[in-house]
């Protein structure tokens, strides 16, 4: 099984580098089970921009799981859903699915950082509790995942380590290490957010994907085989 990943398209900054990218995966595509949005699919605000990434979405036919990212403002989710409405979006939630003869578990979240930034202080009431409760929830999911195959999807990385590159000042704004401990429920992660940080780390033996489109220029393709959790799939 064959699977698409991207993040942190930032329409319109890189919507042209997306489209490009989808180009080349189109020929391909009947050999992508499904394609997965890891946040920032818009820029700060430009909701406007939906429609031109659903224009482009709708030629890939595969399903397509997303989650938010910090541009998906938490109360405009409901319009990204439906403006995105070929999307499974999941909020902290698992989605199952049988692929090939295979129980694929994916489970999508924002994640959580270290330290909120200053425009989540100033914004969002009780953003700490919000982030110490998104902890417990996603490891009461985890234990709820029963697939051969577990896959974690976040907007905000898991562990402060494929942040290097990143401004040294503001890792903790940027991701969590207090979600490292969740990560060996899965047999992989796929993460964005980072634009300047590294496409890879392992945390536990457990490979970490940063998918940013900004870091990696194209749609990263990954290939899953029952039991051997992700590999970086190099040629389809």
């Amino acid at each position: 099984m064959k699977i698409a990943a991207v993040a942190d398209i930032h329409a319109p900054l890189y919507t042209k580098v997306f489209e490009i990218s989808l180009k080349r995966l189109l020929p391909f595509k009947d050999k992508v089970s499904f394609l997965l949005l890891a946040g920032d699919i818009v820029d700060g605000g430009k909701f406007d921009q939906l429609e031109n990434v659903k224009v482009l979405l709708d030629k890939v036919d595969v399903p397509i799981l997303g989650c938010f990212g910090n541009n998906e403002y938490e109360d405009k989710e409901d319009l990204v859903k439906e403006k995105l409405s070929n999307v499974k979006f999941l909020n902290d939630e698992l989605f199952e699915t049988n692929v090939e003869g295979v129980k694929v578990n994916v489970v999508g979240s924002r994640g959580v950082l270290d330290e909120p930034t200053f425009w989540q202080k100033k914004n969002v009431p009780g953003i700490d509790e919000i982030y110490r409760n998104r902890i417990l929830k996603l490891h009461k999911i985890a234990e709820e995942c029963n697939g051969d195959i577990k896959i974690l999807m976040l907007h905000y990385p898991p562990t402060l380590k494929i942040l290097k590159g990143e401004n040294p000042r503001f890792l903790k704004q940027m991701g969590s290490n207090r979600l490292e401990d969740l990560v060996p429920k899965f047999d992989a992660v796929i993460t964005g957010h980072a634009h300047r940080g590294q496409p890879f780390t392992e945390v536990f033996g457990v490979p970490v994907y940063n998918v940013s489109l900004p870091l990696r220029g194209d749609i990263v393709i990954l290939n899953v085989e029952k039991g051997r959790g992700l590999e970086r799939f190099l040629s389809l």
